[in-house]
């Protein structure tokens, strides 16, 4: 099921469907039948299954025209972009959040409130969405952008589902949580409800730019071509 934009577009819509489902009603239903742990373990696999089909069908895929050409200018802006976002994803992975699985507790303690989760309570699928604009602006063909735009649509409607899915759940408390901070990076802060606190985000930004640098480094040893410019 590779060597066309056709499949290609049926597995970057089996990649979102499979990911939309955890942050839908239909999770609960499903858990209540085949129970917690079997859930997450189907999922799990199923999720690295149609992974790997969007990929093979990806490199598979025949690229059509040309869309646009960015040049050396979105070079540069897709640095700044990889940058932004390594230092997000570095943050997400190293900072208690309380959207992640399991993680409701975390409500109750200042860290949840404070570091990359006043700038954003969703730092991860930030992270996504920077480095999928990255790649659609310096791969004009539909080819790549339906590929690299799959990660980025599931990476901004997943914010908005996992808000939905953690407000039924804490209902209240996942409200009081809310005012406190936002999606849109930086909007509760400039609004004034939430705090930038330089303490606990110092050495995250600096080994998100070693993040980023490993990722310059090895992007043309991995992928075969060099994201610098020119």
């Amino acid at each position: 099921m590779t060597g066309t934009l056709g499949a290609l577009i049926l597995a970057a819509l089996a990649f979102l469907s499979i990911h939309i489902v955890p942050s839908s009603v239909l999770r609960e239903r499903v858990v209540s039948r085949i129970g917690e742990k079997a859930y997450m373990a189907g999922f799990s696999l199923l999720s690295i299954i149609i992974l790997i089909w969007l990929v093979m069908a990806y490199r598979a895929a025949p690229f059509g025209e040309m869309l646009w050409d960015a040049g050396n200018g979105g070079r540069h802006f897709a640095m700044l972009l990889m940058l932004l976002a390594s230092i997000m994803f570095f943050s997400a992975v190293t900072s208690p959040n309380p959207t992640a699985v399991g993680a409701d507790k975390l409500l109750g303690k200042e860290s949840a409130y404070s570091g990359i989760n006043a700038i954003t309570r969703h730092p991860m699928m930030w992270s996504f969405m920077l480095w999928s604009i990255a790649h659609i602006v310096n791969n004009g063909d539909f080819t790549s952008i339906v590929f690299f735009g799959t990660f980025g649509l599931l990476a901004f409607v997943g914010t908005f589902l996992i808000d939905a899915k953690k407000a039924r759940q804490l209902k209240d408390g996942w409200g009081a949580y809310e005012a406190r901070t936002s999606n849109i990076p930086f909007a509760a802060i400039i609004q004034g409800r939430a705090t930038l606190s330089i303490k606990p985000l110092w050495w995250r930004i600096l080994l998100g730019v070693v993040l980023f640098a490993a990722l310059y480094l090895l992007h043309p040893l991995v992928i075969g071509v060099s994201p610098g410019p020119v």
